[in-house]
């Protein structure tokens, strides 16, 4: 049987019940030890945990937890462990839960009479390295499936940090194997999914290892039979590796850039505007939610930062204006005043996240930068580019907002340019230390960071004017009501969306050349219930009745379904792109995103720096 929670057939599926059955699978393994016991947490899961339920130390103090921890390098029994009551060598027993890798299984092995819950399964690997060390005979083990966790009604995240340099650095399959695993389970729960279309070798991976395992694991009946999702496309990062090192512009993507948004969370200051209040201007930080909960963000993150610092300001001069004739009112008028006050606190509250970015936004090196990535994706003269990327070498930038424009020049010019390849490596390793030198080889091995190859320049030339992916920047008073995703980035369209476009389009075969440009192949298959009951995969071919099916769901108003599997992450300018497609009334589709993680150009570097350059790295 389907979850009842499922939402009609022209409504997109709404993923809220995961939560609800991985919190009761958490409770359910801290149950599974009577008495009080202490818990030791991944730090790279905690973020995700707080995603189950707002009060998670509550929860856990109810549950009789009575030590919580972070899996680090020490012993229980250190001292740092057992100087504050309740001491850990007095709390028995211990519970681990920790994602399955080679290194969390290493620490864990430290460890003797415990139990350890992988996340979102064990594996084989891992179990080896424990029999390694001796301990797999005396330890309990478990599994806590905490593998997708939903950001939003639309976006769903494996919340896998490391999955595009696994990929491309590290040949680690590992993220593409639960990939397809998270695809079967939507299958499980919303239906086959009729047409799979993708691109990209990541892409092809996953689409081989959900169809084999559907076939060693067949769907049931109802299952086959339901059909909520009409497509799915799948994408890999390697195939558009320039949208994240563009800076993001709309108001989500700006606060992802400039604070960081982690599992749903921003870094939040709020003002102190109390009375009494006159030692500080600022509140103490912290972090707040930041989700389709509040009216105004939903309202606010997918439009670009100008255009939400007007909007923001006319509420405040509304806002103003209503307090200002507050005393002329009469009983229901103040009434409706306080009704808006919780609308009021939540304005407010953007208003505060937005001084960090408005910060930024109002500094020059802002808008250089801006234009230096535009006159990259334009393919104008790269002399000026390097002379600007050489500059902010000179000055002490951001080494990681460096690579992000080396990246970016390599990407859009072939490679970097051959005069100028050797100095500009050169130069960033004078600059900022000589432990970069082998960050320099991970961003090569993976293809983001190339030496020049002849002729590749005229492919990326050749993918903007076939895809259209920089458009003419389109007149501020018309902003308001933009018609293409380009003005997301100002005049770039990410060439993902356009990919996606392309799918949901014509397919595959309009575009065929200019797809054979980037990496890996593409597919377009069609899995298809028998008579028999069997699920026989096909390769798509247009015909009449798949015309014909298209033209029933058109005329019962009914908008298309799409599953967008992002490998190896996504940005929120990305998601807020496929927002708009779904906004316009010709296109008629809904998207549900399933990521390996959300991203930004400094995130995905990063993963690519050693932790000793990392602890030398420059502010």
């Amino acid at each position: 049987m389907l979850p009842d929670r499922l939402s009609s057939l022209h409504s997109t599926p709404q993923p809220g019940f995961l939560l609800t059955n991985a919190k009761k699978q958490l409770v359910d393994i801290v149950d599974s030890k009577r008495g009080k016991k202490a818990l030791i947490l991944d730090p790279a899961i905690s973020g995700s945990l707080t995603q189950l339920d707002a009060g998670l130390s509550e929860l856990f103090t109810e549950h009789g937890i009575v030590k919580l921890l972070y899996l680090e390098r020490t012993r229980l029994d250190d001292s740092s462990y057992n100087s504050v009551e309740p001491r850990l060598a007095d709390v028995k027993p211990v519970i681990y839960i920790a994602r399955a890798t080679l290194d969390n299984a290493q620490l864990i092995a430290w460890q003797h009479e415990f139990s350890v819950f992988w996340v979102p399964r064990r594996s084989i690997a891992v179990e080896k390295v424990l029999e390694d060390e001796g301990v797999y005979g005396s330890i309990t083990q478990g599994e806590f499936g905490l593998d997708l966790v939903p950001l939003e009604d639309d976006v769903l995240s494996l919340e896998l940090d490391r999955a595009f340099r696994e990929c491309t650095l590290e040949g680690d399959p590992s993220s593409l194997f639960y990939a397809a695993s998270a695809l079967l389970k939507l299958q499980q729960m919303y239906g086959l999914i009729p047409r799979l279309q993708g691109k990209g070798p990541a892409a092809k991976a996953v689409m081989d290892m959900a169809v084999r395992m559907r076939r060693e694991a067949p769907l049931p009946a109802a299952a086959a039979a339901a059909c909520r999702f009409h497509r799915a496309v799948l994408l890999d990062r390697e195939v558009d590796p320039i949208t994240p090192m563009v800076t993001q512009i709309t108001f989500e993507g700006l606060i992802d850039e400039v604070t960081g948004i982690k599992h749903g969370s921003a870094p939040y200051t709020p003002s102190r505007r109390e009375a009494g209040a006159a030692e500080s201007a600022r509140g103490r930080p912290g972090s707040t939610l930041l989700n389709s909960s509040d009216p105004f963000y939903r309202e606010f993150r997918d439009l670009p930062y100008y255009i939400t610092s007007q909007r923001l300001q006319q509420y405040a001069r509304d806002a103003r204006k209503e307090y200002a004739e507050l005393g002329s009112k009469d009983l229901s008028g103040l009434k409706s005043f306080v009704k808006g006050l919780p609308k009021l606190l939540l304005l407010d509250r953007l208003s505060d996240l937005a001084v960090p970015v408005a910060e930024v936004v109002k500094e020059q090196e802002f808008h250089d930068r801006l234009k230096a990535e535009a006159d990259l994706l334009e393919g104008f003269d790269t002399e000026e580019s390097v002379a600007y990327i050489q500059g902010q070498m000179w000055r002490g930038a951001d080494p990681v907002q460096v690579l992000r424009l080396l990246c970016l020049l390599s990407c859009t010019a072939g490679g970097l340019p051959k005069k100028h390849g050797d100095s500009l490596r050169s130069e960033f390793l004078a600059a900022y230390g000589h432990q970069h030198l082998l960050t320099l080889n991970n961003l090569e091995r993976a293809g983001l960071l190339k030496p020049h190859q002849s002729g590749a320049r005229a492919q990326f030339s050749t993918l903007r004017k076939a895809l259209r992916l920089v458009m003419p920047e389109q007149d501020p008073q018309l902003s308001a009501s933009p018609s293409d995703v380009s003005h997301i980035y100002k005049g770039y369209a990410p060439l993902s969306v356009r990919l996606v476009e392309a799918a949901l389009g014509g397919g595959w075969g309009p575009v065929s050349e200019v797809l054979s440009l980037l990496p890996g192949g593409q597919f377009d298959v069609l899995q298809v219930l028998e008579p028999s009951g069997q699920v026989v995969d096909k390769a798509f071919k247009p015909s009449s009745s798949t015309a014909a099916d298209a033209a029933v769901v058109a005329a019962a108003g009914e908008p298309e379904i799409v599953l967008l599997v992002m490998l190896g992450g996504i940005t929120f300018s990305e998601i807020s792109a496929l927002r708009f497609l779904s906004s316009r009334p010709e296109n008629n589709v809904r998207f549900l995103v399933l990521t390996t993680k959300i991203i930004n150009g400094r995130t995905l570097l990063e993963s690519f720096i050693d932790p000793p350059a990392k602890s030398t790295r420059k502010a």
